[in-house]
């Protein structure tokens, strides 16, 4: 793992774990204050809101890292190794672009001056600062498929995450490898079991 993407990933996960850390905190906070104690966290439900909406942002870089995004490989399915890898350049290229130029318009959503001028009902904050889930998660977005762009152009594997998680599914050639090392596994077992009474008949012969 290069230094660039050991960067990008302690961002991500701070980012995730932060956002949806807090947003569980107040949650359960407000329960408690509510029936416990009588009493409410005005500002929960608004705080709440704006930390998921900054997750699902956030969630949506750490996705693309694992290649957990639906997938339509309908033609690359029927494309040789060279094939694929050019559709893999083209699809990581229309996504560097979309992320470039939706998160330029949406830096500039920030600064637009209704945007410093417009307060949160609740949290009596900024509008810039609730908006700022759309920038910063297009940016590392943005970051994220230049450097699998980069990894797929020079060759290397795109998603190195995904092959490592454990959970992933299984290739066909694993999972024809898996499903023939199962049924040998109960051949054997039946011709052990289709043995045993011979050898009863054996013992009861002598």
């Amino acid at each position: 793992m290069s230094r660039f993407d050991q960067v990008l990933t302690w961002i991500e996960n701070s980012l995730a774990a932060l956002a949806l850390g807090g947003a569980t905190v107040i949650a359960i906070a407000g329960v408690v204050m509510r029936y416990v104690f009588g009493q409410t966290i005005f500002w929960s439900e608004e705080a709440v809101i704006f930390l998921i909406i900054l997750s699902t942002f956030i969630g949506a870089v750490i996705t693309l890292r694992h290649n957990e995004h639906v997938n339509v490989d309908i033609i690359p399915a029927i494309l040789d190794e060279r094939g694929k890898w050019i559709m893999a350049l083209i699809g990581t290229s229309l996504l560097v672009i979309y992320c470039a130029v939706i998160g330029a318009y949406a830096w500039i959503l920030v600064f637009e001056p209704v945007a410093r001028n417009t307060i949160t009902p609740s949290l009596k904050l900024p509008l810039w600062v609730v908006e700022m889930s759309l920038p910063v998660g297009l940016t590392l977005l943005f970051l994220r498929s230049l450097e699998i762009l980069y990894r797929t152009a020079r060759g290397q594997t795109a998603f190195p995450e995904a092959e490592e998680n454990e959970f992933a599914e299984d290739t066909p050639e694993e999972a024809l490898t898996i499903t023939s090392d199962r049924d040998a596994d109960q051949n054997t077992d039946r011709d052990a079991a289709s043995d045993e009474p011979d050898d009863r008949n054996e013992r009861t012969d002598r």
